[in-house]
């Protein structure tokens, strides 16, 4: 790696930090970066810059925007760390903070667009050594809950979902990448929803996105989902036919509880009515005899329900 020779006198407790800004200089990055759109003036700093001391921040590891000022290991007053990523210094926190709250839908394309300009000498050149070997592009997609605070009501869009065994506030994270030749993986995309989204939706937006960054689409091996589907067409045959009877067979015991209601009324109002004592008691009996049949059909309707539902 080239480096530039008017460096600043002093050291610096960041010292990959200088190698990540120079390596970003030398491809480009820290150009693209530099010709996003801002709306916010410049008067000590141009906004830009704010923009590209944030990356370096999350490069570094800061929790929270203000580390860069008041962490244990301050970024902002490091000059040798501003240089390496072609700035002469590093604004103050609020400043940054401010330029941050300045951008908008516009910015936000711009930056997604010269991260995935500068990734792309990367990606194609591992892609292609992958398949130049014959190799497999295999890709990793990874689903991992974060958590905020159960109390907060300043985190935009967050929702309770399933994270760490359990249901919490925060969002799900999505990312994909891929493994080079050389082992040592290379991140794709990466997405923030709220926490209660599902993983199948996930799953596609990464695979969308990987297919998009890679330039190549793994073949879809429908004839494997067509063999799942005949087998699973040959096992549910059997349930199905023996749901097919279940089904003629209650039709049948419906239909039987109904007749013998409706003789049960029948013999009911025939005995309202002025009959000798022989047919009343004819009636009767055989009345009875309906009863009983009525209880035995509603057992055996209640039990062909059941075997119906373990068919379905």
């Amino acid at each position: 790696m080239t480096t530039t020779s008017d460096w600043p006198a002093s050291n610096t407790e960041h010292g990959l930090l200088v190698a990540f800004g120079e390596f970003l200089q030398q491809h480009g990055l820290i150009q693209k970066l530099m010709q996003v759109p801002i709306a916010q003036k410049t008067i000590t700093f141009a906004p830009q810059t704010k923009l590209i001391e944030f990356l370096a921040g999350i490069l570094s590891g800061i929790e929270y925007l203000s580390d860069l000022n008041d962490g244990p290991q301050p970024l902002a007053p490091d000059r040798v760390v501003a240089h390496a990523w072609g700035q002469k210094a590093f604004a103050h926190s609020s400043s940054v903070s401010r330029t941050l709250d300045s951008c908008d839908d516009d910015t936000l394309r711009s930056v997604e667009q010269a991260i995935e300009s500068f990734s792309q000498l990367f990606i194609r050149t591992a892609v292609h050594e992958l398949m130049r070997t014959n190799a497999p592009v295999v890709y990793d997609l990874d689903l991992m809950g974060q958590v905020v605070s159960p109390t907060s009501t300043t985190y935009p869009e967050v929702a309770f979902g399933w994270m760490d065994e359990r249901v919490q506030l925060g969002y799900q994270i999505a990312r994909i990448c891929f493994r080079t030749t050389t082992s040592e993986r290379i991140w794709l995309r990466g997405f923030h929803h709220p926490g209660d989204t599902v993983s199948l939706h996930c799953m596609q937006e990464l695979i969308r996105a990987a297919e998009t960054q890679t330039g190549i689409r793994p073949r879809r091996r429908t004839e494997l989902v067509q063999q799942r589907i005949a087998t699973h067409e040959t096992q549910r045959a059997r349930p199905q036919r023996l749901l097919t009877q279940q089904e003629a067979k209650h039709a049948r015991l419906q239909a039987t509880q109904l007749r013998l209601q409706l003789q049960i009324a029948q013999a009911a109002q025939a005995q309202k009515r002025a009959i000798s004592p022989s047919e009343n008691a004819r009636l009767t009996h055989r009345m009875q005899g309906w009863q009983t049949r009525l209880a035995r059909l509603a057992d055996q309707i209640a039990t062909c329900e059941r075997v119906m539902a373990q068919h379905q």
